[in-house]
């Protein structure tokens, strides 16, 4: 009797894993809010459960602190069609199927974000599963209906915030419940209960903004530097090192269209020909509307190293009307965004800027609007009216990266990555590397792709000839974050050498520039880090390449946070190398996510060495 009473009292023992001050809270019980906060319109009561679709985050009035805990709830999903429907635990998510069609986690305490799995192996459409999240000793552990999907070290102090969002397919929450030690809980900003005072403040500094172009106060109340950085900024200009200056401001935009953004540039003997957007907004609940004027090439030219610039082109203006209008305004691409009720599929199946130079001296532009080239370093275009037309390119949406390679051999070449689209909106990214190649001057483009591993969801790569090799620096999107490097030739069928890099972000990984600096003999990447509003300047060996350790060398800029919310920006990718003047010309665009947004230049000397070591004094 004596042995049957111990091993009860060890059993009890194992599960009474929470400490004796714990408590439990109470979320939600059968379908009634108790703890819970979140927009009470978003969400509806329904056969003792609640639901709600969209991106209404529903969070519990407290947090979690130190020790052991558990999180229960009982939920459904609807569908299974890219929902990115998540538990959230502070900046972390953990998936219950994501636009990738996968379970997944994502954040900064999550080992790299990466597939966990699939949703069917554990739950089904519109049936009810009861999620368990238990952490014992540090470790984090994920169970659905008893059983286990993942589990992780999880040494958090503090998780300031847990809830539940739905996304696309409506979530059903029937009891949501924490059993730990709670502590205060600081919700994000833009959780579903303060999504109406957000949107008045993004507005508002939106207004605040556009009131002072025209202004002297206009090019920095868009880079929204700190005191610090603008002392930082005038030292570094004065030492010769490092310059930001604008390019092109709204000062008088075409109605809505106050969003210049996105630039990419290439340089033909002195001249700089740049490259960027004239929109409503990247934010589309802060922006305006899409009209005639709304064009995602306007061009910009310099011959004196970016001091003075021609003015702006449009570049539609050299297409026949039927092809400027093929479908609608709205280029094909972005017609979900900015042109929801057009169910036109004629159009072209291209999405972002490339620009690159020609053998013989012409200059080759690949848009939204198609495919242009220039024979006088971009006074003039000529519109390649037949490529990448919807009747003509078979396969997915080409979105490119910002460089095109005339190389001597294969001629010239597009980099790019396949964006899957269902329903006119994109959905997925394939995993392979898409290379196309042009032998007539633009005219027409042959497709090759290199496949990769499955971990890598590959966007815009930034590529470069060095040494007989392509070398690259990708986007690898959510759940990774991360600058993922790429080395390859032409005509191989995967890329084997492939790797993430340490130039991680917490949201919404950037499209960066790669170079090999003739002064330094590294390569150097210029990396845009949105989850701070920041640029960095990273550097490696090219013997060092294989190990994938940059070198941080300094920051070179940073801006109010905010990204998405109040601040927006950079895309610095695209960059071009002025060597005779012995700097590197960066792009970038700075300003609110619904406009105004202006382009920047910041030139940097080569000499990195010098640069570092005024960044760090």
């Amino acid at each position: 009797m004596m042995k049957l009473r111990s091993v009860l009292v060890l059993l009890v023992l194992k599960f009474m894993t929470v400490s004796a001050s714990a408590a439990e809270l109470v979320v939600v019980a059968k379908g009634r809010m108790e703890a819970a906060v979140a927009v009470a319109g978003k969400w509806k009561a329904n056969d003792k459960c609640i639901q709600s679709t969209g991106a209404h985050y529903l969070f519990a009035d407290k947090g979690i602190g130190r020790g052991d805990f558990e999180i229960r709830a009982r939920l459904s999903l609807e569908a299974f069609n890219g929902s990115a429907a998540a538990l959230v635990l502070g900046n972390n998510k953990f998936g219950f199927e994501g636009r990738h069609r996968r379970m997944y986690v994502q954040g900064p305490d999550f080992p790299d974000g990466q597939t966990i799995g699939k949703p069917e192996d554990f739950i089904m459409p519109g049936r009810p599963f009861d999620l368990l999240v238990s952490r014992r000793n540090n470790n984090l552990t994920f169970y659905i209906d008893s059983k286990k999907v993942w589990d992780t070290s999880f040494d958090v102090k503090e998780i300031t915030s847990v809830g539940l969002r739905p996304w696309r397919a409506m979530l059903r929450i029937y009891d949501f419940s924490i059993d730990g030690n709670l502590m205060e809980a600081s919700l994000p900003e833009l959780t579903a209960s303060s999504l109406t005072v957000s949107r008045q403040t993004m507005l508002s500094k939106k207004q605040q903004l556009q009131a002072a172009a025209g202004t002297d106060k206009f090019e920095q109340a868009l880079l929204a530097t700190t005191p610090e950085q603008l002392v930082r900024q005038k030292a570094a200009k004065q030492s010769g090192v490092l310059e930001i200056a604008p390019v092109h401001l709204p000062t008088n935009p075409k109605g809505d269209n106050n969003h210049f953004g996105w630039p990419v540039a290439t340089m033909l003997d002195d001249t700089i020909i740049l490259v960027h957007r004239s929109m409503p907004g990247h934010n589309r609940k802060s922006s305006g509307n899409a009209d005639e004027n709304t064009t995602y090439s306007t061009i910009l030219r310099s011959s004196d190293g970016g001091q003075t610039w021609s003015e702006p082109y449009d570049v539609r203006d050299c297409m026949a009307v039927e092809d400027r209008n093929r479908g609608g305004a709205v280029p094909l691409s972005h017609r979900y965004k900015f042109d929801p009720t057009n169910d036109s599929p004629l159009g072209y199946k291209l999405h972002l800027n490339a620009i690159g130079t020609t053998r013989d001296g012409g200059v080759i532009l690949v848009s939204d609007h198609g495919v242009f080239r220039s024979e006088d370093k971009g006074k003039t275009w000529r519109h390649l009216r037949l490529a990448f037309r919807e009747d003509l390119h078979v396969g997915p949406f080409v979105y490119v990266g910002p460089r095109i390679i005339d190389d001597s051999k294969h001629g010239l070449l597009l980099f790019a990555h396949h964006t899957i689209y269902q329903s006119r909106r994109p959905v997925d990214i394939a995993r392979e590397l898409a290379v196309y190649r042009s032998r007539d001057g633009g005219e027409s483009w042959q497709k090759t792709s290199l496949s990769l591993p499955n971990w890598c969801k590959p966007a815009e790569p930034d590529v470069i000839s060095h040494n007989g090799q392509f070398k690259a620096i990708v986007r690898n999107q959510a759940p990774a974050n991360v600058l993922t490097q790429m080395r390859f030739n032409f005509g191989d069928t995967e890329i084997s050498e492939v790797a993430n890099t340490l130039m991680k972000t917490r949201v919404s990984v950037d499209t960066s520039a790669i170079c090999f600096n003739p002064v330094t003999k590294r390569f150097e990447v210029v990396q845009s880090k949105r989850e701070d509003m920041s640029i960095h300047l990273f550097s490696i060996a090219p013997e060092d390449w294989e190990s994938a350790k940059w070198r941080h060398e300094g920051c070179l800029f940073k801006r109010s946070a905010g990204f998405y919310n109040t601040a927006d920006g950079f895309h610095t990718g695209g960059a071009v190398l002025d060597e005779k003047r012995g700097v590197q010309h960066v792009f970038f665009y700075c300003g609110h996510p619904g406009g105004p947004a202006g382009v920047f230049r910041m030139t940097r000397t080569l000499d990195t060495p010098k640069l570092a070591k005024l960044l760090e004094r």
